[in-house]
């Protein structure tokens, strides 16, 4: 009896970690435990990496630190 691997679930998380992935590349990152976990709701698994990848993601998101609009201050 042969076993059918599973079809990933093609959904916003998958998504994102799809989108994720590719944005990361374009820096020369990998992240290799980067995936989706199946509870709910569904969460990004980032996993671990190494200081040198760590590094790489730190310097990537310093070179644009366009800071998240919940981070943002208020000043209206």
């Amino acid at each position: 009896m042969s076993k059918t691997p599973l079809t990933p679930r093609r959904d916003d998380t998958y998504n994102t970690v799809m989108e994720l992935r590719a944005a990361l590349a374009e820096h020369g990152i990998t992240l290799p435990s980067l995936g989706r976990d199946f509870g709910t709701p569904p969460l990004v698994i980032l996993g671990n990496c190494n200081a040198d990848t760590a590094r790489a993601l730190t310097a990537a998101l310093e070179r644009h630190p366009e800071p998240h609009p919940a981070h943002q201050s208020s000043t209206a």
